[in-house]
């Protein structure tokens, strides 16, 4: 949501500045990634736009899209993991019915993040069928230099990959 992250730039820069950053380099450094943020928003909009609300559906391996469904119009209808944390476990009865879930609403795409085991992601588009699990970075950026090395790049790439998978369901 990067709305939400231009609102925390300046807060960011006041605590820069009061830890003795020079106030002056810091407001014009800030203003500049408040409208590269801004650009992102539309673009990512734009992105979005020609999926229509039936392919607005997410399923991930754990709780990881919140922010980006709630910005965006899309509907998280589940997780494999119904925790952000790694560590929780699955139940059966939640797969039963996060399977149903998928089935009724014909979700193609299960966004699984790289740092976690996909297994159980796999397992449940196996048991599915027609399901297919996109691996992407949600809870980390990638290593600096890289297009995902940015929020900006790692933003916009899952963004096109969301995008890309779900539309293919068309």
């Amino acid at each position: 949501d990067p709305p939400r992250i231009a609102a925390a730039v300046p807060v960011i820069a006041d605590a820069l500045s009061d830890a003795g950053v020079d106030r002056g380099a810091l407001d014009e450094c800030a203003a500049a990634y408040v409208e590269e943020l801004t650009a992102l928003d539309d673009d990512l909009d734009a992105l979005v736009d020609p999926l229509a609300d039936d392919q607005r559906i997410l399923v991930t391996n754990h709780d990881s899209l919140g922010y980006f469904a709630d910005r965006y119009d899309f509907e998280v209808l589940g997780s494999v993991i119904p925790s952000s944390s790694s560590l929780a476990a699955t139940s059966p009865a939640e797969l039963d019915a996060l399977a149903a879930d998928i089935e009724a609403t014909g979700v193609s795409a299960i966004f699984a993040d790289t740092q976690n085991s996909s297994d159980d992601a796999d397992a449940l588009a196996n048991r599915i069928g027609d399901v297919e699990v996109i691996s992407m970075l949600t809870d980390t950026l990638d290593e600096p230099g890289t297009d995902q090395g940015t929020y900006v790049g790692w933003l916009r790439q899952n963004v096109e990959t969301i995008v890309e998978a779900l539309g293919r369901a068309s």
